[in-house]
C-alpha cells in the first residue's frame, strides 16, 4: 500500500496489487505529511495527515470523517511516528508531541531547539525522543522525558 497527500488537499491510498485507489480524507489546505500510525486499541489501520490548514487528522480508512482532529499553532511542515509517539514540526518553530494512546490531545508543545524553520522531524524507534532538522542544516536531538524538556 502506498499513501500520499498533496496540493489537491486530499490523502490517497493505493493498493499496489489491485491498482485500486481510494481517497482517505481531506483538509482545507494542502497536505504536507502523511503517516501510517499505530494507535493502541484501534480497530484497524489509522492514517495521520498533517496540513497547512494547521490541523493533524487521524483517519480510519473505513470511515469518511476523521476519527480525531487536532488544531496546531501553525502550519504542519513535517511529521513522523514511531511506537506511541507522533511528532509534528510546524511553522513558527513549534513541535507538537502526541501520545498515540490518546490522539485527541497534544501531550506537549515545545519550541524547536533550532533557530530556523523546521524542515524534517524523526521519532526515535522506541518513541522516547526525536530529532529536528532545520532549513539551515542543523540538527537537534530531544527526549520526551519531562525533566529534559525545555518548556
Amino acid at each position: 500500500m502506498v499513501l500520499a497527500g498533496g496540493a489537491d488537499k486530499k490523502s490517497h491510498l493505493l493498493d499496489c496489487q489491485s491498482g485500486q485507489q481510494i481517497t482517505v480524507g481531506a483538509h482545507d489546505a494542502p497536505i504536507r505529511s502523511v503517516r501510517f500510525v499505530d494507535v493502541p486499541n484501534a480497530a484497524g489501520p489509522i492514517i495521520a495527515t498533517g496540513s497547512w490548514d494547521k490541523t493533524i487528522k487521524f483517519w480510519d480508512i473505513r470511515q469518511q470523517n476523521p476519527a480525531a482532529s487536532l488544531t496546531c499553532l501553525e502550519r504542519v511542515y513535517a511529521m513522523d511516528s514511531k511506537a506511541r509517539l507522533l511528532v509534528a514540526g510546524t511553522a513558527g518553530c513549534k513541535i507538537h508531541l502526541v501520545d498515540l494512546a490518546n490522539p485527541t490531545t497534544f501531550a506537549r508543545t515545545v519550541d524547536s531547539p533550532l533557530k530556523h524553520q523546521t524542515k524534517a522531524v524523526a521519532a526515535f524507534p522506541d518513541g522516547k525522543g526525536w530529532a529536528t532538522v532545520s532549513i539551515e542544516g542543523r540538527c537537534g536531538i530531544n527526549t520526551t522525558a519531562e525533566k529534559d524538556m525545555n518548556k
